[in-house]
């Protein structure tokens, strides 16, 4: 059970490798066309991005990692490869030049949801400016460190945080429907979502693996 991890590994390396191939953007154009309508006649799928932002999916992992505030022993770990995780997911973004799927922006309250709630790239890089005005910094950009979509942030931290509350199934079956709304509202390719939930579930078996409680929790 714990070898589970390195079958996590092999397989994210191998969709990383195949993310950026033509027979990949095919399909990710396809299937991203078929779901497009969804996007737009349901505006409410626009809050996968409020449910996968960063604040609330940190919260979940603290509110584990702390022993659900003290009930139970501290596992510190899940915070910790929470961090590592995204920080693959971001160096994963800059060397894997994936092109960028045309975005269905959120309307009316969504968009104000969207933007209280989610912290963007952009956002990051505009408060570095408004701290730092010296060129370097002013010509600093997401577009320049994050040159693809690939893999889904959104989907790996939904996939990692909620699926610490949700056996393996569970998980799965989430992770299926934020990749439908992510795909929908033109936030990300197809491929990109199965990556998102690749990397989780290698970082989730990492975790688990870590106790000896682990194997039968992930199973």
């Amino acid at each position: 059970m714990r070898k589970i991890w390195l079958a996590w590994l092999i397989a994210f390396l191998v969709i990383t490798v195949l993310a950026p191939t033509s027979a990949i953007h095919g399909l990710d154009v396809g299937t991203s066309r078929t779901l497009e309508g969804l996007g737009r006649r349901y505006p409410f799928l626009q809050l996968i991005w409020v449910v996968g932002g960063i604040p609330l999916t940190t919260l979940a992992v603290l509110f584990v990692a702390s022993g659900r505030l003290g009930k139970t022993v501290t596992q510190w770990r899940f915070l910790g490869l929470f961090i590592i995780g995204s920080l693959v997911e971001i160096v994963a973004k800059h060397f894997v030049t994936t092109p960028f799927p045309p975005n269905i922006p959120p309307v009316g309250y969504y968009r104000q949801l969207v933007i209280w709630t989610n912290i963007e790239p952009s956002t990051i890089f505009g408060w570095i400016r408004d701290f730092n005005h010296s060129p370097s910094v002013s010509h600093l950009s997401s577009s320049r460190l994050l040159r693809g979509s690939f893999p889904s942030g959104h989907v790996f931290r939904i996939t990692y945080a909620y699926g610490l509350f949700m056996s393996f199934q569970w998980r799965l079956l989430v992770a299926g429907l934020a990749a439908l709304c992510v795909v929908a509202t033109g936030g990300h390719w197809i491929w990109d979502a199965v990556g998102g939930y690749v990397l989780a579930s290698l970082f989730l078996q990492w975790a688990y693996g870590l106790s000896t409680q682990g194997g039968s929790r992930y199973a």
